[in-house]
């Protein structure tokens, strides 16, 4: 995802949560040599030895959470030391992972994006669980279904999902109170939608002050496009995953309403962009600033807003669809598993990090962390009130529980709301990997160049998703091709 404020997800979530966690500067004096053991009395028994310990290797993050999760599952686990290193870029795949894995250096265990996940599955870059799953009595009901859909291939389950992020849809309180709006109520179609905005906007043309939506913001996600075809009962590929559907009614016509959402209400592409550029590299987004009144956005900005006292929000992940699907829950979600390398000599400590992470255990260290993070920023800031930590609902169900037991019942009300809702629509949100496919990275690549030749009329809606769908199609066929060749 690029940049912008257009920060990408990780750095919102680091932003909000105020990251600080200077490592501790160590002593510049040689230390003095230990006292010599005492010698052990005649007859007594010698101590025991310390177990030996295995030494495993984690591609995650290193921030302050993960090496919480780190610390804490080596007490639980003394014998097994675990050696933390930055994943780094990976929400569309990431060559480093490939890399190694191809030249059997691989991480024990990898957090993988599940944009990607089957391309990855198919490529036999992640190992079989299995028979770990269920030797130690773990069930798949206690996952969302779609998140198990996607972490298994052919009938066999290939990882654990960690968390279940969500599109999200916001609205300004105090701008539906001033333009005669129910502030309690978000548009629930694109009728209503359109019909807000034009009660929200403040100015038209190249002099707007305030947009009462923009279908592009925020601009990092280039996924855009997928969230409003879906709103209009738009499919990627058909059921067998092989033949693309970009260039399907469902499609043209969201993208055909969305450049008309631009030029009606939003000045044109030309003017959004510049607009939007205005808030590139900074720490606050159109959103918390009051110059757009609704957003499409994801589920990880709730505690990203609420650090803003003057902005009067609410949210729902419950998407505005097109009149045809008016009443419907629509929504997608994505977000991070963890997996095992193909070629780990240690599997049994690799698998039991592996559940630990995805564990309550595991995400009350995390949790904990965040939480002190959010304490550290809000008195930097000197935010009012009580810090708030809204981290994303966890895929599994015990962990799922935990979190809304001991985190989310302390949030105020209304962010409270927000994260039961949105921990509700983990459970029925579309899968992005099952969305995906053996070509998620084209898919993507493509549906964000439709979007933007159809935006700037460099083309119109159909004959850039015809073109899209062209690029796709190839992709898939080589996937399937490939995949069914044994290559």
């Amino acid at each position: 995802m690029s940049r912008m404020k257009q920060l990408s997800r990780r750095d919102f979530l680091r932003i909000s949560a105020g990251i600080a966690g200077l490592a501790a500067l160590g002593g510049a004096c040689t230390p003095a040599a230990a006292p010599a053991a005492a010698p052990q009395a005649p007859g007594e028994a010698a101590p025991a030895a310390a177990p030996a310990q295995t030494t495993i290797t984690v591609w995650w993050w290193t921030g302050p959470t993960e090496q919480a999760v780190v610390s804490e599952f080596q007490k639980a686990f003394p014998d097994i030391k675990v050696e933390l290193t930055e994943l780094g870029e990976a929400v569309y795949g990431t060559p480093k992972y490939t890399t190694a894995v191809a030249a059997g250096k691989g991480p024990d265990v990898a957090h993988q994006n599940r944009h990607t996940f089957r391309q990855f599955v198919t490529r036999k870059l992640y190992r079989a669980i299995d028979d770990l799953f269920q030797r130690d009595g773990w069930k798949k009901e206690d996952f969302p279904p779609e998140q198990m859909k996607i972490m298994t291939w052919d009938g066999v389950l290939y990882g654990l999902p960690y968390q279940v992020g969500m599109r999200f849809f916001y609205w300004n309180r105090k701008h539906f109170e001033e333009a005669g709006l129910d502030p309690n109520t978000p548009p629930k179609d694109w009728t209503e939608l359109e019909a807000f905005t034009a009660k929200l906007n403040k100015g038209e043309g190249e002099d707007i002050e305030r947009f009462g939506f923009i279908p592009g913001f925020p601009p990092g996600l280039k996924d855009q496009l997928l969230i409003f075809a879906m709103e209009n009962g738009g499919e990627s590929m058909d059921e067998e995953g092989r033949v693309s559907l970009l260039d399907t009614d469902p499609w043209v016509e969201a993208l055909e309403w969305v450049t008309m959402i631009y030029d009606k209400y939003c000045g044109g592409f030309g003017t959004v962009s510049g607009f939007i550029e205005g808030f590139a590299g900074q720490a606050q987004d159109a959103f918390s600033t009051q110059q757009i009144s609704m957003t499409s956005y994801g589920d990880w900005m709730i505690g990203f807003y609420s650090g803003f006292p003057d902005l009067d929000y609410d949210g729902t992940p419950l998407m505005p669809p097109s009149p045809a699907l008016a009443g419907q829950k629509v929504n997608w979600a994505c977000d991070w598993s963890f997996v095992l390398d193909p070629n780990t000599k240690n599997v049994d400590p690799a698998w039991e990090f592996l559940k630990y992470a995805v564990g309550p255990e595991g995400f009350r260290a995390a949790a904990t962390v965040g939480m002190e993070l959010a304490r550290e920023n809000w008195k930097r800031q000197e935010l009012p009130g009580e810090p708030i930590y809204a981290p994303e609902p966890p895929a599994y169900r015990p962990t799922r529980e935990m979190i809304m037991n001991e985190f989310y019942t302390k949030l105020p009300d209304r962010e409270r709301r927000m994260c039961e809702a949105n921990a509700d629509a983990a459970t029925w949100s579309k899968e992005c990997g099952v969305i995906g496919g053996l070509a998620a990275t084209e898919l993507w690549v493509e549906m964000a160049r439709a979007w933007e030749r159809a935006v700037s009329h460099e083309s119109d809606a159909r004959a850039a998703l015809a073109d899209a769908k062209a690029n796709h199609q190839k992709a898939l066929d080589e996937a399937w091709k490939k995949l069914e060749s044994g290559g």
